[in-house]
This record gives structure tokens, C-alpha cells and sequence, in this order.
């Protein structure tokens, strides 16, 4: 597993090379993500590509922490949700709609 900088380290990446510093993130989660097993993998995926897509859309660096915050919470009252009650969650089932196509 890639050893941290300390945190002075990781500011200094912060403010002088950003591009680094992401890359260094993208490897930490991946080797995290493949530290667990296969059963949890897809679901950390899943996580993973949502929240780089919403951080895509930040404009500086704490919207950034807000948005990573905002997901996070999110998932927690899921798991907090499954775990108080997972009868209720297990049967919690989503609304299919097909997409109406217009056949010529």
C-alpha cells in the first residue's frame, strides 16, 4: 500500500502540483478498493465514479470538501438506514419507467 506524505507534504502538492496530488489520490483509493473483497468491490466503484463525477463540477477547493462531505453523508444514512432497519430497506424497490420509443 503507497505510504502518505505527512501533511505538510501533501499541502505543499496541494498548492504547487495539483496534478500530482490527484494522481496520488486516484492510487490510494484504488489500492484501497482492492484491499476489499469482491462482494464490497463494485459497490466502492460505484461510490468512487459518483463522487469524482460530482467533484468534477467544483469550482475550488472547498466546494471540493463540501461536495466529498454532502456524498459521504449521503451514504452513511443509506448504511445507517440498512442497518436500523434492513427489512424495510430490502424492500425498498425503485420505479422502473421504460423510455417511450417512437417507432417509424
Amino acid at each position: 500500500m503507497t505510504q502518505l506524505p505527512d501533511f505538510d507534504k501533501l499541502l505543499w502538492l496541494a498548492q504547487n502540483d495539483p496534478n500530482h496530488l490527484d494522481k496520488l489520490q486516484k492510487l490510494v483509493c484504488e489500492e484501497a478498493i482492492e484491499s476489499c473483497d469482491e462482494g464490497n468491490r463494485a459497490q466502492l466503484l460505484s461510490t468512487q465514479h459518483h463522487l469524482e463525477q460530482q467533484l468534477a463540477r467544483c469550482t475550488n477547493p472547498y466546494h471540493r470538501c463540501n461536495t466529498a462531505m454532502a456524498v459521504m453523508h449521503e451514504k452513511f444514512l443509506v448504511l445507517n438506514q440498512a442497518m436500523s432497519d434492513p427489512q424495510k430497506f430490502r424492500q425498498t424497490k425503485a420505479d422502473v419507467i421504460p423510455f417511450a420509443i417512437n417507432e417509424r
